[in-house]
C-alpha cells in the first residue's frame, strides 16, 4: 500500500448533517485542526465486532489518518477468553495502516484507541477453511446500552447467521437479546436474558439455534449494565459472508444506502420495535428517474416484527429509507456477480467522508458509489489519501446516484479516499470485487465514515 504525506493545501470540509431531515446548504472549505485546543488531549476509540471463523479466517483493521499530524493507536483483540495485551503503534499523517488481528472464533472483536489525531477505522474480513467470501464495514465510534440489528436470516440450512456483542470496558456488562421476525410475537428466551459479559470479552448468539425458517431475524441487544457494541455476521454456503454493524439507539429518521457494482439484486431488511405498524417509505435513486422501493410502504412490518423486501436494481442505484416512527431500522443486502454477499448500515448525508478500501487482494475491481438524496446538485472532490494527486471533481445530480470515475478507483484500490462536498451533502460507500482468476471471486460493501465536526477549527 502506498504511504505518503497529504498535500499541505488539502482542505477537509466537515459538516455532519442531522439525520432527522436532509438540509441542503453550501459549505466553504475548512481545514482539519492541525493542533488540539489549548489544554486538551484529544483521544477516542473505535469498536469493531467483526466476528471470525473456526479456521484460516483473516481479519484486518484499516486505520486511516487524514490529518497533518501522527496518531498513536492502541489495538486490543477481544474474544471469549482472557483478553490479549494491547499493541501500540503510530499511524503517520496521510496514510492507512493495515493491521491483522485475531480472527479465530465467531465472537472475535477488536478495539482501537487513538490519541492526538483523529483516525477512521473499519474492518476487512476474508473467510477461510470451508467458508469463503469477503466482508467489510466501518467500526463504531461509540458503545451504548441498546443496539438494533436488522440483518439476520435463518430461512434455510445454507444460512448461518450470528450476533456478535463485545464489552470494551473494564466493568461487567449485563446483556439481553430479543429476536424479531415475521412472527406475531418477539422471541425472548431465558438463556438470552441477563447474560453477563466480562470486561474486555465478547460473545456470540447463533440465530438458527433460537429461531428457524425465517427470512428475516432481527435482534434488539439491551445492556442493563455496562456499554456494549454489536454487529451481525452472516455466512452462506452459496453466498459468501457479510457483516453489518448495528445501530446505536434509534437510527436517524432518514438514512441513505449507496449502491452499485452489484449483480442487480437488492434486499432491504427492516425491523420495527414499536407498538404499532411501522410507517415507512423508501425510494430508489438511480442515474435517471427515482422510483419507490416495491412493497415497502404497503407491507411495512407490524409492531415488534421484521420483514425483508426484495427488488431488482440497475447500476448504480441507492436507497433512501425514511421512517415516521422511532425504533425502526433497516440494512441493505446486495449480491455480487458471482456468489458473495454484501451488506451495510445506512448513513445520514454529510459533506466530508473517508471511504476505506473494500478489496481483499489481487486482482481486483474497486468501486465507489455516491448517493445524493438532496434536492440540489452536489459538488464533490475525491482525493486518495497520500497519493499527492490533485482532487478529482464530480457533480452528483439531485436525487441520484453515481460511481466514481473508473480510472480514479482502479489507480487507488488499496487507498482510503476523501470525499469532500463543497456544495450539498452526500453518502458514499466502497463497493468492490477482488480475488479469483479474474478478480470477481469476492464482493464487499462498506459505508463511508463521516469526519466528525469536532475536528473543524472554530
Amino acid at each position: 500500500m502506498r504511504r505518503g504525506q497529504v498535500l499541505a493545501a488539502l482542505v477537509i470540509v466537515v459538516l455532519v448533517v442531522a439525520g432527522a431531515a436532509f438540509v441542503q446548504r453550501e459549505v466553504g472549505p475548512k481545514a482539519l485542526a492541525a493542533e488540539p485546543s489549548p489544554g486538551s488531549a484529544p483521544s477516542g476509540a473505535w469498536y469493531c465486532p467483526h466476528g471470525g471463523g473456526e479456521s484460516d479466517w483473516e481479519v484486518s483493521l484499516q486505520i486511516a489518518n487524514p490529518g497533518p499530524g501522527p496518531a498513536t493507536v492502541r489495538i486490543r483483540s477481544i474474544g471469549a477468553g482472557k483478553p490479549e495485551a494491547p499493541v501500540t503503534q503510530t499511524v503517520e499523517p496521510g496514510t492507512v495502516a493495515v493491521v491483522p488481528v485475531e480472527a479465530t472464533g465467531r465472537e472475535r472483536s477488536s478495539m482501537v484507541e487513538w490519541f492526538g489525531q483523529w483516525v477512521a477505522v473499519g474492518w476487512l474480513t476474508h473467510a477461510g477453511g470451508q467458508e469463503g467470501g469477503l466482508a467489510a464495514e466501518p467500526c463504531s465510534p461509540s458503545a451504548g446500552s441498546r443496539w438494533l440489528l436488522p440483518d439476520g436470516d435463518t430461512s434455510s440450512k445454507d444460512e448461518d447467521d450470528y450476533v456478535v456483542v463485545m464489552n470494551p470496558s473494564d466493568r461487567d456488562a449485563v446483556v439481553s437479546f430479543t429476536l424479531l421476525s415475521e412472527r406475531k410475537q418477539p422471541v425472548q428466551k431465558s438463556e438470552l436474558t441477563d447474560v453477563v459479559l466480562k470486561p474486555y470479552h465478547s460473545t456470540v448468539v447463533r440465530l438458527s439455534d433460537k429461531i428457524l425458517g425465517e427470512e428475516t431475524v432481527s435482534t434488539i441487544v439491551d445492556a442493563a449494565a455496562g456499554r456494549v457494541v454489536a454487529a451481525t455476521l452472516g455466512i452462506s454456503t452459496n453466498g459468501g459472508i457479510r457483516t453489518t454493524l448495528g445501530y446505536l439507539g434509534s437510527p436517524p429518521s432518514t438514512v441513505v444506502f449507496p449502491g452499485g457494482e452489484d449483480a442487480g439484486r437488492t434486499e432491504l431488511a427492516v425491523m420495527s420495535t414499536g407498538t404499532t405498524r411501522a410507517r415507512i417509505t423508501s425510494d430508489l435513486l438511480g442515474a435517471g428517474d427515482e422510483q419507490p422501493f416495491p412493497g415497502v410502504a404497503d407491507a411495512a412490518p407490524p409492531a415488534s416484527s421484521a420483514r425483508t423486501f426484495t427488488t431488482t436494481t440497475a447500476e448504480p442505484t441507492s436507497i433512501v429509507f425514511t421512517s415516521a416512527d422511532p425504533g425502526v431500522a433497516a440494512i441493505r443486502r446486495t449480491f455480487g456477480s458471482v456468489s458473495d454477499q454484501g451488506s451495510t448500515i445506512g448513513g445520514a448525508p454529510a459533506a466530508a467522508w473517508i471511504v476505506l478500501p473494500a478489496v481483499g487482494g489481487d486482482p481486483n475491481h474497486p468501486g465507489l458509489a455516491i448517493a445524493n438524496a438532496g434536492d440540489t446538485d452536489a459538488q464533490v472532490e475525491l482525493t486518495a489519501i497520500g497519493s499527492g494527486e490533485d482532487p478529482v471533481p464530480m457533480t452528483i445530480p439531485a436525487r441520484s446516484s453515481a460511481l466514481a470515475p473508473r480510472g480514479f478507483v482502479t489507480a487507488h484500490p488499496d487507498e482510503a479516499v476523501l470525499v469532500l462536498a463543497s456544495q450539498g451533502a452526500v453518502v458514499p460507500a466502497a463497493v468492490s470485487y477482488s480475488r479469483g482468476r479474474e478478480g470477481f471471486a469476492t464482493y464487499a460493501v462498506a459505508l463511508g465514515i463521516p469526519i466528525p465536526e469536532g475536528w473543524v477549527p472554530s
